[in-house]
């Protein structure tokens, strides 16, 4: 049945009206996806602040940051599987000066350098390693101040809170210069959850 007032309409408000609900329908299925799509960052200026909105681990912010100032966004990670949690990455200073680098996740999703553990220590209750990144054809016994030779990584999980999972912890110095084993302790040390 054709309806009489359809055939009063001219052509183009007749197509009109056939591509709203076309448009409607699309706009409907955007707006699904994009509420769908897990939500990292809320840009608060804080990537910690900000990745805590979007992750079930608890996320950590250090309040030893060596001077360095904490940058207002995260810096690139290894994407992680479908249905796992984003690792958030937080990069310090500048690689042809002082830099060192903060990943926390659960599981974290990338792989760090390794080298021989010179320095095991407790934070917040638990098992803390430092390794150093010695050069086997340089150094026969690596020591804790390889680290600020050479670079190396502070690993630690870091207790759940408020409902939230654990968080695996990798504070990693290279570049030009570095921090001491040491002052990757004083940086775990100082780490206290964002919520």
């Amino acid at each position: 049945m054709i309806d009489s007032q359809s055939c009063d309409r001219p052509h183009s408000e007749r197509l009109l009206m056939k591509r709203i609900p076309s448009a409607i329908g699309a706009v409907l299925v955007i707006a699904t996806g994009l509420s769908a799509a897990p939500s990292y960052g809320m840009g608060t200026g804080n990537p910690y602040e900000d990745q805590q909105a979007g992750v079930s681990y608890t996320v950590y912010q250090p309040s030893y940051t060596a001077g360095l100032k904490t940058p207002p966004t995260g810096s690139g990670q290894a994407e992680c599987p479908a249905g796992t949690d984003q690792d958030l990455g937080v990069s310090y200073g500048k690689k042809a000066a002082l830099y060192f680098t903060v990943t926390e996740g659960n599981p974290l999703c990338s792989d760090v350098g390794s080298g021989p553990t010179v320095l095991t220590t407790t934070i917040k209750g638990a098992r803390a390693t430092v390794q150093a990144y010695c050069d086997p054809a340089k150094v026969k016994i690596c020591t804790k101040a390889d680290v600020l030779k050479y670079g190396g990584h502070l690993s630690v999980t870091l207790p759940a809170i408020k409902g939230l999972t654990k968080t695996m912890v990798v504070i990693e110095t290279t570049g030009k210069q570095k921090l001491s084993a040491q002052q990757l302790v004083l940086v775990a040390r100082s780490m206290k959850p964002v919520n």
